[in-house]
């Protein structure tokens, strides 16, 4: 993670901000805390979840609470995401998990036939949480969707679904790389490199 320029950020103010972030929009935000990417045998895969085109994205993601009593609302924002095939592959949407965290990924098209169904069941520091996505639109102009998340051992925490909606504004701006997150407040932060730093990590 990063500041943007002329906004130096001290180590554990950077870590609120992604963790902030990561708590509001996509989930991924809420469950990122660490990732792994070390290789394994029986990985469960995204295939068949289609891939952003690359290039600069803008995400919006609607207002929500938890569904538990007194839950915290997060209000809707705005994020500016700069991705690529490989970032895609990393990290899905910048929203789903990566998939070395999860024991099991199921990725269908919708009833209907426009757009998919991502469901996944997946652990963080020994805490399993359930997500699903639904998907639709043109991944290479438009989409959207919703997101939920169940988490078994704390019910008061569940969210969704919760609407998204994103557009594809052009390639990315100078200076930005794949990965690239622009917060509301101006602070840029990479879920991709988070990710492959952890996987260093565990080799």
């Amino acid at each position: 993670m990063r500041a943007m320029a002329g906004r130096a950020m001290p180590p554990h103010a950077r870590q609120t901000v992604a963790h902030q972030l990561l708590q509001a929009v996509f989930a991924l935000l809420l469950i990122w805390s660490p990732l792994a990417l070390a290789s394994a045998a029986g990985t469960p895969s995204y295939a068949g979840v289609p891939q952003r085109q690359a290039g600069l994205w803008e995400v919006i993601v609607q207002a929500h609470s938890p569904r538990g009593i007194g839950g915290p609302r997060q209000e809707a924002m705005t994020v500016l995401q700069c991705t690529d095939a490989n970032a895609e592959h990393v990290v899905p949407f910048f929203m789903l998990p990566t998939r070395q965290t999860c024991s099991s990924i199921n990725v269908k098209r919708a009833a209907n036939g426009a757009g998919h169904e991502v469901a996944t069941v997946c652990a963080t520091h020994g805490q399993r949480f359930d997500m699903r996505v639904q998907l639709w639109g043109d991944m290479r102009g438009i989409y959207g969707g919703t997101y939920t998340i169940t988490r078994p051992d704390a019910p008061q925490t569940n969210t969704g679904p919760v609407p998204f909606q994103a557009r594809r504004l052009g390639g990315c701006s100078p200076g930005q790389r794949p990965g690239d997150m622009v917060l509301p407040n101006g602070i840029t932060v990479n879920p991709v490199d988070d990710a492959k730093r952890a996987g260093e990590h565990i080799h």
